[in-house]
């Protein structure tokens, strides 16, 4: 379950995170998961999944500020949160191949 991804992100994230609470971590872990490229991730080097994880972020983070109207202070703190939560997906992801199945379970999952 989508659960237990959540709980590792959680798990891994700096003390910043409880600046934003547990609710809006496991909520942005759920947009990364269904905008992950799985397809392109596999096939970038390390550089380009730089690259691929750089516009992943900005994209979440336009959105979110789009939708909840953010202060500065709030902004700032999701800027840097987002970044170590696409970090810890990411390396959960290279960890294994059950891994990169279980998030391709998890998008389908999401979108019924």
């Amino acid at each position: 379950m989508i659960d237990d991804l959540e709980a590792y992100v959680w798990a891994d994230l700096p003390l910043m995170k409880y600046l934003a609470g547990r609710s809006l971590v496991a909520r942005l872990t759920r947009r990364f998961v269904q905008r992950w490229p799985s397809g392109v991730m596999l096939e970038a080097s390390d550089e380009g999944r730089s690259m691929v994880m750089g516009e992943l972020v900005r994209s979440v983070e336009r959105s979110e500020r789009q939708n909840y109207r953010m202060g500065i202070f709030l902004t700032l703190i999701l800027s840097a949160l987002l970044s170590e939560i696409v970090k810890a997906i990411l390396a959960w992801w290279l960890r294994s191949a059950s891994n990169r199945t279980q998030l391709v379970g998890y998008q389908q999952e999401m979108t019924k």
